[in-house]
């Protein structure tokens, strides 16, 4: 009898124990615009139970385009989100108060896939090109492209808003536009369709920001201890990413909703061994790129510095407490 009480006193206080674990979780909503493999890290993070880990209880919620997940977070309906700096750049501009807090996408992943019969640059004037939305990282580097080429945007080429790259993918497929923006691994899916790369963004030798950890500045003076954990489960994240292949494939596929190795493999090559840093720190010069290019469109943003654009001490505060290092030598 005695042992069975100690037993039944034992459980109940697992339960007192687990409970208020549960209940000292953090609830937050974290948005996340597209289904390629920029957004890794945080797929990787979410299913290796490491925000759960740092006291997170985290949702992860799909909406197509950085545009529309801006318009979420202003009306306080999501506090985090992983998107790229342009989007950050024109919610700014129209008086939002949007910060990169982390960013380990540096060079882009897009490719322009278009139709057999386009065999050069020339060859777009008059055609139709589609892109997620306006003012995506998708929009910014195919206005981009263009400009170097010495095409006019909207002009001799129409871009087309399609919602998401899946949805750009379907055009594509269904020859309702003549190319589009994609990134790996939806662009050997494409190739196998029959369409060919024009041109590899991530090879003009430019560095840019893409996708990183976004939220407001108000929300990092409110909420100073989910933003310094939310960090922690993410560089932890991008450990995991880049240290554990077959976790991170499994969890590629399962978020892209791609099996095909291949496929999965290239996108593995780009993002976590070629492109990503061990410590997200946002990249500088590329987001004055994105600064100079918007600003020969808006003057507004000439008036905008890239430092006013981050929030980096954070990060630098884990950095310098060994934590990242730490991670890398065990």
């Amino acid at each position: 009898m005695k042992r069975k009480i100690q037993t039944a006193l034992l459980a109940f206080a697992l339960f007192l124990w687990a409970a208020a674990g549960h209940a000292q979780m953090t609830r937050l909503k974290v948005a996340y615009p597209t289904t390629v493999g920029s957004m890794g890290v945080l797929w990787v993070t979410k299913e290796g139970g490491l925000f759960d880990k740092h006291g997170l209880s985290v949702e992860l919620i799909y909406i197509a385009g950085s545009s529309k997940i801006v318009q979420a977070m202003l009306a306080k309906e999501i506090p985090i989100s992983e998107i790229a700096i342009p989007a950050v750049i024109q919610a700014n501009m129209a008086g939002a108060d949007l910060v990169m807090l982390a960013g380990p996408n540096h060079k882009p992943g897009q490719k322009l896939m278009v139709k057999p019969e386009i065999k050069s640059r020339e060859d777009l004037k008059g055609k139709k090109l589609g892109v997620t939305r306006f003012g995506t990282s998708d929009d910014f580097l195919l206005r981009y492209i263009l400009g170097q080429w010495g095409i006019q945007p909207d002009r001799e080429v129409a871009l087309i808003q399609m919602g998401g790259s899946q949805e750009i993918l379907a055009g594509l497929s269904s020859r309702g536009i003549d190319g589009g923006m994609i990134s790996s691994p939806l662009n050997l899916r494409a190739l196998k369709l029959g369409f060919h790369m024009l041109v590899d963004l991530s090879a003009i030798g430019v560095d840019y920001q893409g996708a990183g950890v976004v939220t407001t500045r108000s929300y990092v003076r409110d909420q100073p201890d989910i933003i310094r954990r939310y960090l922690k489960a993410y560089v932890e994240g991008l450990h995991r990413f880049k240290s554990d292949r077959d976790f991170s494939l499994k969890v590629l596929a399962k978020y892209s909703r791609i099996a095909e190795r291949d496929m999965l493999d290239e996108t593995y090559q780009h993002y976590a061994v070629k492109v990503m840093p061990r410590v997200p720190y946002p990249t500088m010069k590329g987001i004055q790129l994105v600064l100079d290019e918007i600003g020969s469109r808006n003057p507004k943003a000439r008036e905008i510095s890239p430092g006013s654009l981050v929030e980096l001490a954070y990060l630098k505060e884990i950095e310098s407490s060994g934590f990242i290092k730490n991670l890398y030598e065990r």
